[in-house]
């Protein structure tokens, strides 16, 4: 078993193949019933930190963009290995990212926000074309009654 220095406690978790399996548990971990599933296989004992959300503000509420947590699986023979890792949950799915993962997901993200200002700025033009014709429109054909229907 790997030793882990961030590490000040261990855990018991009952599995089926391996009968109680004792691991060393990070500070980070939460070590809830959920990251440590009693009765599962042993290669499937995984530790995992708090959510940390990343959110934005609607005029709808305040949605999840964005869903990240601390994990490491002491005992999978899979990538991402041994050492811990961050899981970014995106479009319903978790996703494990190292270090570099992380930093090319964040440059990512900030060229999507480029790419949003630009779309923001084409929806001002598309607005003050709209407004512009609307008035136009408004002036030729006078208000709308409901007699006539839309457009006079």
């Amino acid at each position: 078993m790997p030793d882990h220095d961030n590490s000040s406690r261990t855990v018991t978790v009952p599995t089926c193949d391996h009968g109680p399996v004792t691991v060393w548990e990070p500070d980070w971990c939460t070590g809830s019933d959920r990251e440590h599933q009693f009765g599962g296989y042993r290669v499937d004992i995984s530790h995992t930190s708090p959510d940390y959300e990343f959110t934005v503000s609607t005029s709808r509420g305040t949605p999840v963009l964005l869903r990240t947590c601390f994990e490491q699986r002491p005992f999978t023979e899979r990538p991402p290995g041994h050492a811990p890792f961050m899981n970014v949950e995106m479009d319903g799915d978790w996703h494990p990212h190292d270090s570099d993962d992380l930093r090319r997901l964040s440059d990512t993200l900030v060229a999507h926000a480029d790419r949003l200002r630009e779309l923001a700025d084409h929806l001002d033009d598309l607005t003050n074309a709209f407004e512009t014709t609307d008035a136009t429109k408004s002036g030729v054909y006078g208000p709308t009654s409901p007699e006539k229907g839309l457009g006079g």
